[in-house]
């Protein structure tokens, strides 16, 4: 509402004195054409009447380069506006790649999507996701899957991941392991029953898939999201798991849920048994 504000910040001096910042927030396309054209009334009076010792910084995520403001900006002898752009899958791929080849590391494939599937849009914080995966896998030459469950902060526990996939293989003592890790840990056996349902899902999709004639990559690649990586884990599920078992989950999962509200035990420990049951 006062267009002289971003100038007379700039100008006011503080106690001590030294170089002044004065930073804008609040900036961008979502506000109404009319408080964007009063935003820039506001910069082209700063501009006009330059305060020496201070610099100003306006973020404006969304403000097109034709919009009056950016265009003041431009065409100012010492103001400059710098265009950040989203990272797309394309350029992650890309970030990652050159990334680890500067510190001599190669990525896996299944690394590779992993990674592209659970990076943000945001440079400075991929790279700072990405200076700790290579300093985790340093020396080892290849960036694998597990390296990325690890230690970017987005992955889930790398524990889930494992209890699929040893439900899956029907691996009892390792569900118990898992299970017993992940309690540990504190997460929540609500959530990971569900994870567990859906791995097992995927798996009789594949499977009702394979019934019909197809074989198992065709299988995998038609699932969705298709199985990007551990493929072979995948692939030797589906031959461990029998059909009529896979087609009884939904009736084993609503008992389940069943007891865990109607009996008088722990919640938990009918969700636990449940799971551990699904490997035996």
């Amino acid at each position: 509402s006062d267009p002289s504000c971003i100038r007379d910040a700039a100008g006011t001096v503080g106690f001590g004195a030294g170089l002044r910042l004065v930073r804008v927030e609040g900036v961008n396309s979502d506000l109404p054409a009319a408080t964007l054209t009063k935003v820039a009334d506001a910069v082209k009076i700063a501009l006009a009447e330059p305060q020496n010792g201070s610099v100003i910084v306006i973020g404006a995520a969304g403000v097109e380069k034709t919009h009056a403001m950016v265009k003041a900006v431009d065409k100012d002898k010492v103001a400059v506006s710098i265009r950040c752009f989203h990272d797309g899958a394309r350029d992650i791929t890309s970030v990652v790649q050159n990334f680890m080849s500067k510190h001599g590391l190669k990525v896996a494939p299944d690394a590779l999507s992993f990674l592209r599937d659970n990076l943000g849009n945001d440079r400075d914080i991929t790279y700072r996701e990405l200076e700790k995966l290579a300093i985790y896998a340093y020396g080892e030459g290849e960036v694998t899957l597990e390296h990325c469950l690890d230690t970017i902060s987005s992955a889930p526990s790398i524990s889930v991941f494992k209890l699929c996939d040893a439900v899956g293989m029907r691996d009892t003592k390792s569900v118990e392991m898992y299970l017993k890790m992940l309690r540990e840990e504190g997460e929540d056996l609500s959530m990971i029953s569900s994870l567990v349902l859906r791995h097992l899902r995927r798996l009789l999709q594949a499977k009702e898939m394979m019934n019909q004639g197809m074989n198992a990559d065709a299988a995998m690649s038609k699932l969705v999201p298709p199985v990007f990586f551990g493929k072979q884990d995948f692939a030797r599920q589906l031959s461990s798991y029998p059909l009529g078992r896979l087609r009884r989950l939904s009736d084993h999962f609503y008992v389940l849920q069943k007891q865990s509200r109607q009996t008088g035990m722990p919640n938990d420990l009918i969700l636990a048994r449940g799971i551990l049951s699904l490997s035996m």
